[in-house]
């Protein structure tokens, strides 16, 4: 059962769009509150990225915003490139616009799909979530990331972000040493208790049975997810996991297409499939994944879409529609960087509220 309303890849919502007069994209560069913050493949005092914005004739503005990925070979440079080449086209109504588009790598064409679909919808007064399907819910579970430290430094954080309102926490792991990673798992429990959900996320440091030994040694910890525990490649090695970890396995790195998703759904390989907006190429590409994913019997969660409230907002309309969507959601990590341009997405009590507005319901500064 098709989840959309409404044609919303990048041709389509073209055909939809006011005409544009012109476009602005800038480099947008977040640094972290904690400038140690790591996880298993970057390290990186700030969080890059770029924020688009188009201008319509009719006087609207659609804006977006996407990160760097710099550990799956997405760089900013590159992706200006391609960006400032293809955007004047587009503005310029070229026929094969939607083509140009679709020419871009996956963060790129999302950053451009994106800014799209905030235009149409603010354009048409609705919010962006009417054009992608039936609302589902109104606010969303969310869940926030513990950098890798040591293990009692990451369970003060993990105490301090429960006193904040917080009920789930995902565990970075890393597989420099497993005794390691088994003592920040248990020292987090210990400390945050029984009622708080935690899931673990390797980011492909382990082999197969690597995973299985502390999947094992961590499954009394009650852990809901083990996500990417294995290289991205190595499909057989999370098929592998699937049989055999009683903690179940989700894709993350390993669910970076369409095509990929479809590789995993056939292979029988995961239990559930992190999304993301930006590595999947835009909301349409992970409405798809979605459908796909919920069409055979595999868990739906939207993954960390790391940067600006901008992409946490446009996440969040995706998350609102989809039927079978896991939560928590990772849309909270944007409380953990200064100099954000946008306003208007609030997390309380560990929920995020759809906000109010058109589009995608928050605000860029006229100063940025």
């Amino acid at each position: 059962m098709s989840l959309r309303k409404e044609d919303v890849s990048p041709g389509g919502l073209l055909s939809s769009a006011p005409p544009l007069a012109s476009f602005r994209i800038e480099h947008l560069e977040l640094p972290k509150s904690d400038p140690t913050w790591r996880f298993a493949l970057a390290a990186n005092p700030s969080s890059p990225g770029f924020l688009l914005q188009l201008f319509g004739k009719n006087g609207v503005v659609g804006s977006a915003s996407v990160g760097e990925i710099q550990h799956l070979g997405y760089r900013l440079g590159d992706m200006k490139n391609a960006l400032e080449k293809v955007l004047p086209l587009v503005v310029s109504g070229k026929d094969d616009a939607g083509s140009l588009i679709e020419s871009l790598n996956g963060p790129s064409r999302a950053l451009v799909q994106m800014a799209l679909l905030d235009l149409v919808a603010r354009s048409r007064q609705v919010a962006a979530h009417e054009l992608l399907g039936v609302l589902k819910r109104g606010t969303v579970r969310v869940t926030r990331i513990l950098s890798l430290k040591s293990p009692e430094q990451m369970a003060k954080v993990a105490a301090s972000l429960v006193s904040e309102g917080y009920h789930d926490l995902k565990i970075k792991l890393d597989n420099k040493d497993s005794n390691l990673d088994f003592e920040r798992v248990s020292a987090i429990r210990g400390t945050v208790g029984s009622e708080v959900n935690l899931t673990v996320d390797a980011n492909q440091s382990y082999s197969a049975e690597g995973a299985l030994s502390i999947s094992n040694r961590i499954a009394q910890f009650n852990i809901d997810v083990f996500e990417q525990p294995v290289p991205w490649d190595d499909i057989e090695g999370m098929r592998f996991l699937r049989r055999r970890s009683p903690i179940p396995i989700e894709a993350d790195e390993a669910a970076n297409s369409v095509e990929r998703v479809a590789e995993l759904i056939s292979a029988q390989a995961v239990h559930g499939v992190s999304i993301k907006i930006p590595k999947l190429g835009g909301i349409d590409k992970a409405l798809q994944v979605a459908e796909m994913c919920s069409d055979a019997g595999l868990q739906v969660r939207i993954g960390a879409h790391v940067g600006s409230r901008l992409l946490s907002a446009a996440a969040l309309q995706l998350a609102v529609v989809i039927a079978d969507l896991v939560e928590p959601a990772e849309l909270a990590e944007f409380e953990r960087l200064e100099g954000d341009p946008v306003t208007g997405l609030v997390v309380e009590q560990g929920r995020i509220n759809l906000p109010g507005g058109y589009g995608f319901g928050v605000s860029v500064s006229e100063a940025f």
